[in-house]
């Protein structure tokens, strides 16, 4: 009879078949423990260690590429990434494994290419626009309001992930976590091999954007982190540096020529600590794992402004290029904001006024464009067999058009229907729209009234011209208001950040113009209390929004679907004879999946998955159908035989309350599975059928 055994730490019993033969307590692994899901190294310290991967490679790029240091740094993580997605792809189709020699290796090459077309195009280099580049106290200040928003981001991840090594109950952090195993395991990074992964039974082709997990899987081998702490240390760093360091840069980018040196400066630094108050990014998106969407639309900025520089700078085409290949291959998305953001600027701004003359500046444009296309090829191709499954996705909002354009306008997509709306950051927008306007700067607000309506349309789709272009357009956002939001997001941290530092000098020079009738005061002081209350008002709206971003970031690290007796089953499940040789049986609607992630065990099921099975595979859907059924049904045999499997584990809850899969249902029923191992959660059963031995 199946015996039991205790769980001291967790005051449950487990049911386990043979306990006599099992110690007395079975605790889960050591942190850093290849079975583990944690690891021995603190949320601070690990994220700073993510920052320095993600920023050192890059900057080393962008310094080689003659950028000065403040703007290396703001562009470094797309040179990063671009520089991986370079060596990914063809590793992958040559078979060299990617790990932390080659990626050396990648670096090196990258640097020396970068300085033989620094020679190469010396005599394009334009040492009078560089002049004009930011001055060492303007670029402090601004870099203290990008570390200000940084901290402030930081802060709410600090509070918000109290347990930021559990296993996140979110539909895709799974999958991230386990294509970061797969590359430790494989050394296969390639965005063109993820079928490998995906399509257990048959491996047939997918793409899947995987330059953000390759990355992650280099900082797991620097620092020890299992793929789960790797993961979510990654994403953390993305949000935490990105979108204060574009939102400061784009605000340079769009003043600088009509307000002078300082006053961008304290607007970009502005809007840099102004960043952290804006929910649709990094927030919503931490908050449903969406982490390489998240990720490239944190480069869009960058590689905008890079690519816009090139104009002048025609030395730095090979960084932009460079940089263009990093945010596409991190997310087609952010690409295509990229493009959408370049052709706009170009359209309303350059062609009016150009800088090397009309054709010279659309040749430029179109030269980056197209060397990066180029490379960027064999990504093409292979996500174009996939273009019916971008296309049948749905996110209808079943509201009103006049509720559609509400939502859009003011940022209110369906994941903030429990929190009250923003309006007052959507009044700063408005005023900072306003002061483009005034200054002729059309794009920015022309972009943004063009995603607006892609937005109302994802929701709600829109009839007559403007539907079709509005339903063509979202189609790249997976006609998601979600995605779409964050991509109006990076128009309107610039807006608000303008606007707020407007509002504060204005007030600040009637208070000196008042009180130099009486008494004047020294300049130094008027700035430092402009300084004082801008970072009072950042602050503030920070602390404002607390809640909600605290909340965004650490709901689903709730322990719901993966929680101690999962990870106890897995623990233990590791331990069994021909448990690492198999396939695990699992569900795919349940958490088993984690597994891979986890205890380096592989699942038939390496991802959630619809009620229904998606995907090739004729044994697999013979196994999720019909595996109960055992030794009565031959295609069970056949199924079990083929697909090389001897455990299941299953687990309860599922996953959004979906239907276990037929073939796992009451499988303590069956003559060919028995249950080995039971502690009221998770269950793992042996396979018994077609005169199989069991183990011992």
């Amino acid at each position: 009879m199946p015996a039991t055994l205790e769980l001291p730490h967790l005051g449950e019993i487990a049911t386990v078949a043979g306990a006599k033969d099992v110690p007395a307590i079975r605790r889960l692994p050591e942190p850093g423990h290849p079975a583990s899901h944690t690891s021995r190294v603190g949320l601070w310290f690990g994220t700073l260690i993510a920052l320095i991967l993600l920023i050192a490679p890059g900057a080393i790029v962008a310094r080689i590429g003659q950028l000065a240091w403040p703007l290396a740094v703001v562009v470094a993580p797309t040179l990063t990434y671009g520089a991986v997605a370079l060596a990914i792809i063809p590793f992958g189709a040559l078979g060299i494994p990617w790990d932390g020699w080659t990626a050396l290796a990648t670096l090196a090459a990258v640097g020396m290419l970068m300085t033989g077309l620094q020679l190469l195009l010396a005599r394009f280099r334009d040492t009078d626009a560089e002049t004009r580049g930011i001055g060492r106290w303007p670029a402090l200040t601004v870099a203290a309001g990008v570390l200000l928003g940084a901290l402030l981001i930081m802060w709410a991840a600090y509070r918000g992930i109290p347990h930021w090594q559990s296993i996140p109950s979110t539909w895709d952090a799974v999958w991230h976590a386990n294509t970061v195993r797969f590359i430790l395991d494989t050394g296969q990074a390639s965005s063109t091999h993820m079928g490998e992964l995906r399509n257990v039974e048959t491996h047939q082709a997918l793409y899947y954007p995987s330059v953000f997990h390759a990355l992650t899987a280099l900082f797991c081998q620097l620092t020890g982190a299992a793929p789960t702490t790797g993961y979510t240390l990654s994403s953390v760093a993305a949000s935490v540096w990105l979108f204060p360091a574009g939102a400061a840069m784009l605000t340079w980018h769009l003043l600088r020529a009509s307000w002078g040196e300082w006053r961008a400066a304290g607007a970009a630094a502005t809007a840099a600590a102004l960043s952290a108050s804006f929910t649709a990014v990094p927030y919503v998106e931490f908050g449903v794992a969406a982490m390489p969407n998240l990720a490239a639309y944190g480069l869009v900025v960058p590689t905008v402004v890079l690519t816009a520089s090139t104009l002048r700078h025609r030395d730095r085409i090979p960084l932009a290029v460079l940089a263009l290949v990093g945010v596409m291959s991190v997310h087609i998305t952010g690409g295509v904001v990229v493009v959408l953001l370049v052709l706009a600027w170009w359209l309303l701004d350059v062609l009016w006024h150009p800088v090397r003359g009309r054709i010279g500046d659309f040749l430029t444009l179109a030269g980056v464009g197209a060397a990066a296309g180029l490379v960027l090829l064999p990504q093409f191709f292979s996500v174009r067999q996939q273009e019916d499954i971008i296309a049948g996705h749905s996110f209808l909002t079943h509201l009103s058009k006049k509720r559609g354009v509400f939502d859009a306008v003011f940022q209110h997509s369906r994941h903030l229907n429990d929190f009250p709306v923003q309006y007052a950051l959507i009044a700063l927008a408005a005023i900072g729209a306003v002061i483009l306007l005034v200054k002729r700067i059309w794009w920015p607000v022309t972009v943004w009234l063009l995603l607006v309506v892609v937005d109302v349309d994802a929701g709600n789709p829109l009839r007559g011209p403007i539907g079709a272009l509005a339903g063509a357009l979202g189609e790249f956002f997976y006609k998601d208001p979600r995605r779409i939001s964050a991509a109006i997001t990076l128009l309107l941290e610039p807006m608000a950040g303008m606007a707020l530092f407007s509002i504060v000098v204005v007030a600040v020079g009637g208070a000196k113009r008042i009180t130099d009738r009486s008494k004047p005061q020294p300049a130094p002081l008027w700035v430092g209390a402009t300084a004082v209350l801008l970072i009072v008002a950042t602050v503030f709206s920070a602390r404002h929004y607390f809640y909600r971003h605290l909340l965004l970031f650490g709901d689903k690290y709730d322990s719901v679907i993966i929680d101690q007796r999962d990870l106890m089953a897995m623990a233990y499940l590791a331990t069994l004879p021909g448990a690492h040789d198999t396939l695990i049986g699992n569900g795919n609607t349940d958490g088993t999946a984690w597994m891979y992630a986890v205890a380096d065990l592989h699942p038939l099921w390496t991802h959630y998955d619809y009620p229904q099975q998606m995907g090739p595979g004729y044994y697999r859907f013979i196994f999720w159908a019909c595996a109960r059924r055992g030794d009565s049904d031959p295609r069970v045999v056949q199924a079990v035989k083929a697909l090389n499997i001897r455990y299941i584990l299953t687990s309860t809850p599922t996953v959004r309350g979906f239907a276990v899969p037929d073939g796992l249902v009451s499988l303590d029923k069956s003559k060919s599975w028995q249950l080995i191992y039971d502690n009221g959660e998770a269950r793992i059963y042996e396979w018994r059928g077609n005169g199989a031995a069991p183990h011992s």
